[in-house]
């Protein structure tokens, strides 16, 4: 398959849960430039104007109308026949965050994780080392990465002069497997019409 615009795979319906109302349901979905915050940590409104949406997309997890996550993600190579899907950025929401034990929504990372390995599982190959998705991870998310999403580590990177990453990946069976589980845990996402 030879990719011409950004690949996506349309917009779900999610099961989430709240600490003040349970289990409720969210949207994900292609986000749009109204749709990215200009008070979270990373700058969300700069990095829109750099995405080039022939090889990125910006995806949203949406509940009661706001924005609680975001994650943008690359197709390589471009031009051709895609073959790895790689995490650039990904974001809560920062009231979502902090040093809170019961978090006011969850899954948000979980679900956007689950949205791209999908995208990277129906139109990625793996390439020859057959991963078809991949991140580099700051330290602060290494045990994330490892022990929550059990992605596989695959060794140390500069992200920045000074400043360590980790690689992870999934293979097609890893996210496979992955996938099962977030399903099993909330439920299958439905599709929603555009």
């Amino acid at each position: 398959m030879t990719m011409r615009k950004a690949i996506d795979i349309g917009s779900y319906r999610v099961r989430i849960r709240t600490q003040a109302a349970g289990e409720q349901e969210a949207a994900i979905s292609p986000a749009r430039v109204e749709d990215m915050p200009n008070s979270w940590a990373f700058r969300w409104q700069e990095l829109w104007q750099r995405t080039d949406f022939e090889l990125q997309n910006i995806v949203k997890l949406v509940y009661e109308e706001q924005v609680w996550g975001l994650i943008r993600y690359i197709v390589f190579p471009y031009p051709g026949t895609p073959h790895t899907l790689e995490i650039e950025h990904l974001e809560t929401n920062p009231v979502s965050k902090g040093q809170q034990t019961n978090p006011l929504i969850e899954p948000i990372r979980k679900w956007l994780i689950w949205y791209v390995t999908q995208v990277s599982l129906r139109y990625c190959s793996g390439g020859m080392n057959d991963t078809p998705l991949m991140l580099v991870s700051v330290d602060s998310a290494f045990n994330y990465y490892k022990d929550i999403i059990k992605m596989q580590y695959v060794g140390a990177t500069t992200i920045a002069p000074g400043k360590d990453g980790y690689v992870f990946k999934f293979t097609r069976d890893n996210a496979a497997a992955f996938t099962r589980r977030q399903e099993q845990q909330l439920g299958v996402p439905s599709s929603v019409d555009p």
